[in-house]
């Protein structure tokens, strides 16, 4: 690929690069297009490796979005919450190094990287004879098995507790985001 033993390499800028040559139908480099199986892990392994996979890292990640979601579900199922005051469907867009970490609290991340256009869509059920709620999850149109859940059909609370460990209220976020700035300013950068 022309790149030199001691140069560094940014599987992200390479894989970003690729990824957009495919979608919009440009030429690609013969090199890339060779070695794309093993850019687009480098890229995956260099994600994981930013996230750590740890609680922290998630929390940062995707925390208010998830402390968001637990909310929207808990109006929803909310009998106190009055019938038609609430939307019945939200959508909300974010790039691929987003849908990642997603995807890694929902304890669905395939180790692959999130196609172009991928989505995550969550449906939420009312058993008509129970009474009790369900979640169902797909990523990029196949049904998945969310974390801490038996079943595609997750009851809301098996749901909901097993994101508890990584959902941030905005409130815990930035004072969290304050922490970390006042010990950069205290290494002296």
């Amino acid at each position: 690929m022309g790149i030199a033993d001691g140069d560094g390499v940014d599987f992200f800028m390479l894989f970003d690069n690729m990824a957009a040559e495919q979608v919009h139908g440009l030429l690609s480099c013969p090199a890339l297009r060779r070695s794309a199986r093993i850019i687009e892990q480098r890229a995956v392994d260099t994600a994981l490796y930013m996230q750590s996979g740890d609680r922290e890292s998630l929390q940062m990640a995707v925390g208010p979005f998830l402390h968001l979601l637990e909310r929207n579900l808990l109006t929803a199922v909310d009998p106190a919450t009055p019938p038609g005051s609430h939307r019945k469907l939200y959508l909300y867009a974010a790039h691929d190094v987003t849908l990642l970490p997603l995807l890694l609290a929902l304890g669905i991340f395939d180790h692959k990287w999130p196609p172009f256009a991928a989505d995550v869509t969550m449906e939420l059920y009312r058993h008509r004879e129970s009474q009790e709620w369900f979640v169902q999850l797909y990523y990029h149109g196949e049904e998945q098995v969310p974390r801490g859940c038996p079943d595609p059909l997750c009851p809301l609370d098996k749901f909901l507790n097993a994101l508890s460990v990584y959902t941030l209220s905005p409130e815990k976020y930035h004072t969290l985001c304050s922490q970390a700035r006042v010990t950069e300013l205290g290494n002296g950068e």
